[in-house]
């Protein structure tokens, strides 16, 4: 009986670990993760502009999984909840949100849902795009995290309720995504703007604002 005790004490202890993070979406139990890279970004400045584009789209790219359109990340909450990740990240890598820096980027939002599929031990999946854009360069970063996946906060075998499970999954692909958006910003400087990608067109057609926009 004493190893069945300390067996159920490990596993608890190991589905509780913590992940740093930076708070909360006010009002809501949605967490802002930190990176799990060092990220430094130098004191730079950027200028950011956000565009909810996710319409009525039901996928992501790097996923078979169907988008939850009936969650409650749709509309304003699941919008400032994505610009404050963002944000937040940036500003804690050593980076500076201003309006007046001539580094231009804008962020739309295309898809940001979970699901929980099954029953019993219910795989947990965290799904997130969108696209980073300017008039030099253009980038689609895309996750689908399980609570399978090595860098996930919330593990299969984790004691949480269903809607803990799907908040935490969320959160961190979220983390996983715009870790590797801010990851890229690290880059050196190109001809004076920040390069994150290489195209072999140079030239980006603008793509038209589709619903909200926010800038912070």
């Amino acid at each position: 009986m004493k190893i069945l005790d300390l067996l159920f004490l490990l596993f608890f202890v190991t589905s509780c670990v913590q992940t740093r993070y930076y708070g909360y979406l006010p009002g809501t139990d949605y967490k802002y993760y930190g990176p799990q890279q060092t990220i430094n970004l130098g004191g730079r400045s950027f200028d950011f502009v956000f565009i909810d584009s996710r319409g009525s789209s039901t996928k992501v790219n790097c996923s078979q999984v169907t988008l939850d359109r009936e969650t409650e990340l749709e509309g304003e909450l699941g919008f400032m909840y994505f610009s404050g990740y963002v944000m937040k990240m940036v500003a804690n890598s050593n980076g500076r949100i201003d309006p007046n820096s001539s580094t231009k980027i804008t962020v739309r939002l295309e898809g940001l849902s979970f699901r929980l599929i099954g029953y019993g031990f219910a795989r947990a999946h965290g799904l997130v795009q969108f696209t980073v854009s300017s008039h030099f360069a253009e980038k689609t970063y895309c996750s689908d995290m399980t609570d399978r996946d090595e860098d996930a906060p919330l593990k299969w075998y984790s004691l949480v309720t269903r809607k803990t499970g799907a908040r935490v999954i969320v959160s961190g692909s979220l983390r996983r995504a715009v870790e590797s958006f801010v990851k890229d910003l690290e880059q050196p400087r190109i001809a004076g703007t920040y390069r994150w990608s290489h195209r072999t067109n140079p030239l980006i057609t603008p793509i038209p604002q589709i619903g909200n926009s926010h800038r912070p």
